[in-house]
């Protein structure tokens, strides 16, 4: 089997960005759909050392240029394609966004995205805010790796030679990887620097390696005896079903996906990898059906493509209240610019170089020989030219609470100009002085909740989740009393098991206590409001403020995020604690 392409590698790569896109398009659907791109990681570092291993072997060296040039000349036209594309309809059509894209395009440029994107702060998953160019991290560890890789493994050819010993290199290598992502790993805490850093995700594409030194796809003979082709294809079988489970089974909140799951999760896929490559295999037929390996053939393109389309069109509605055509028009243009990508950029500039520009010969080549030349003569001008302002759509207010110090609240100025109002909806004021503990949908709320309750507790912080809100409630041990109301915002910034619930209710367990459900697009909404439910009928003195029922069908409540309120917004919220804490308390 003397080939370079294995279609069963290409059918591989279809599952993959399939899963990708479908949890980019909405993660409740698909929750573990990020875990295509380890699946990518691990075909990359298989693919790519089994290239290397046997150019060594026929020529007892690496051409390290010419690699690199192959790889140049394969992944950056489309993406620069996709990037220049993506600034000129920022520029024309949704210019708030092009202070932060023209900073991830040059990070991006450099192959450092997943750098910069930890040098940022930026959450992978808990970040609302438009950033097309965010799915690039992924790309800057693989040109990373290429970078590297090659010259690394020819050194070890000349040194250790054995593949044996090269393979108990990477195995520890892989080992060290994963160990530093399981101790980093905090639930507590944003997993951005884990799940963008290099040295974290090393550990799956050196999986893929491994597996090229033991597993040579193209050093594999047609019709082995019968029982070693069940063999394989029963592991296999076994690797595909793993791998496809763990798209809808893991959620980027599940800890075991970083302490060590995705090393495991690795070891499945390299199952699937094995029969996938065999020439004789059920398995490499089903993932060579024509339609598999079409997919796989332009996922690359499908990849650059799918994200920045979904984002771009995602926020223009608010989140978690999308319409099914706006995923469908997403889906379609998705597949007709990847196409359109694939066939004028990809291919001439994979098979000819820099000679795409000289060598026109036909309708197509002219076409792009124009867009080319169009884009990278104009987009360095207009981003030059058209001045990128820093978007100042937060303001900075200081709320007084009654006994903690001055807190620093971010909310929107629709929000500070709204909630100055005096509220005409509530008039009426009450003596009681509940505690408030929450996230940023508490911070949106606090003059209006002053306005009800003016002797309440209000401890709001953007970004807090049940983690950091338990050593919060250590503070308000006071509360902890029978006539004592405490409202608890837990589900926006993440999801959590019954133990961080239990700690933070037993802190107040002689108190009235109020569970505020989450209204939040993503996929642990479901699970963090069937929690609150669950407790509420396991202690009579927890209470449900089911704000996910009452803002069901009201968009006009939620900013763009889907998550933070407008004043409308405001006003219902603050009207069902109110009408909630006065059931229970005056009944």
């Amino acid at each position: 089997m003397n080939k370079q392409y294995f279609p069963g590698l290409d059918g591989m790569r279809a599952i993959a960005v399939i899963a990708i896109i479908i949890f980019h398009l909405n993660p409740k659907w698909l929750p573990g759909g990020f875990l295509g791109v380890d699946t990518f990681f691990i075909i990359s570092g298989y693919l790519i050392t089994t290239l290397l291993i046997k150019e060594y072997e026929t020529n007892q060296s690496i051409n390290l240029a010419h690699f690199w040039y192959k790889r140049i000349k394969r992944l950056l036209p489309p993406v620069l394609f996709m990037m220049f594309i993506v600034i000129q309809y920022i520029i024309f059509f949704d210019r708030a966004l092009l202070f932060q894209v023209k900073k991830d395009m040059y990070a991006a440029l450099l192959y450092v995205s997943n750098w910069w994107y930890i040098f940022d702060g930026l959450d992978y998953f808990q970040s609302l805010e438009p950033r097309p160019l965010k799915h690039l991290w992924s790309l800057a560890i693989e040109e990373q790796f290429y970078l590297l890789f090659p010259f690394i493994l020819l050194m070890l050819f000349k040194t250790i030679k054995k593949k044996s010993n090269i393979f108990i290199v990477f195995f520890i290598v892989s080992l060290v990887s994963m160990s530093i992502m399981w101790m980093m790993y905090d639930p507590s805490k944003s997993i951005s620097r884990i799940y963008f850093g290099t040295d974290t995700r090393l550990q799956t594409l050196l999986l893929g390696a491994m597996l090229a030194l033991i597993w040579p796809a193209y050093k594999l003979k047609k019709n082995p005896p019968k029982v070693i082709v069940w063999v394989i294809e029963m592991i296999g079988l076994v690797g595909a079903i793993f791998l496809v489970r763990s798209f809808f089974l893991f959620t980027e909140h599940s800890a075991s996906v970083f302490q060590g799951g995705l090393y495991i999760l690795g070891i499945f896929t390299l199952l699937f990898i094995m029969s996938s490559v065999h020439p004789d295999t059920w398995m490499s037929k089903f993932l060579s059906l024509p339609v598999l390996t079409w997919i796989g053939r332009y996922s690359y393109s499908l990849y650059l493509w799918h994200y920045p389309i979904i984002v771009l069109m995602q926020s223009h509605f608010i989140q978690g209240q999308i319409s099914w055509y706006v995923h469908v028009i997403s889906i379609i243009l998705t597949m007709i610019m990847a196409i359109f990508s694939y066939q004028l950029i990809e291919q001439p500039f994979r098979k000819k170089g820099l000679k795409a520009f000289v060598d026109v010969k036909s309708l197509k080549a002219f076409i792009t020989l124009l867009l080319s030349l169009y884009l990278l003569v104009s987009t360095p001008y207009l981003i030059k030219t058209v001045k990128a302002e820093s978007p100042n759509n937060e303001k900075i207010v200081v709320t007084q609470t009654k006994s903690i110090a001055p807190a620093i609240k971010r909310i929107s100025p629709l929000q500070i100009e709204d909630a100055s109002k005096p509220s005409t909806e509530i008039a009426k004021v009450y003596p009681y002085a509940p505690l408030f503990i929450g996230d940023s949908v508490l911070v949106d709320i606090d003059y209006q909740i002053r306005n009800v309750f003016p002797n309440a507790t209000i401890d709001g912080e953007v970004g807090r989740n049940i983690y950091k809100a338990i050593p919060v409630a250590d503070k308000y041990t006071d509360f902890n009393r029978k006539d004592a109301v405490v409202v608890l915002y837990l589900g926006t910034n993440g999801d959590f098991e019954d133990i961080q619930m239990n700690t933070i209710l037993k802190k107040f367990d002689k108190a009235q206590v109020f569970l505020v459900t989450a209204r939040v697009p993503k996929d642990y909404e479901a699970h963090v409001n069937a929690e609150m439910y669950r407790f509420s009928k396991k202690y009579k003195n927890i209470h449900i403020i089911d704000w996910y029922k009452v803002s069901q069908g009201h968009p006009e409540y939620f900013a763009p995020d889907g998550i933070h309120l407008e004043y409308p917004g405001i006003k219902a919220m603050v009207k069902v604690v109110t009408d909630e804490i006065i059931k229970v308390v005056e009944k």
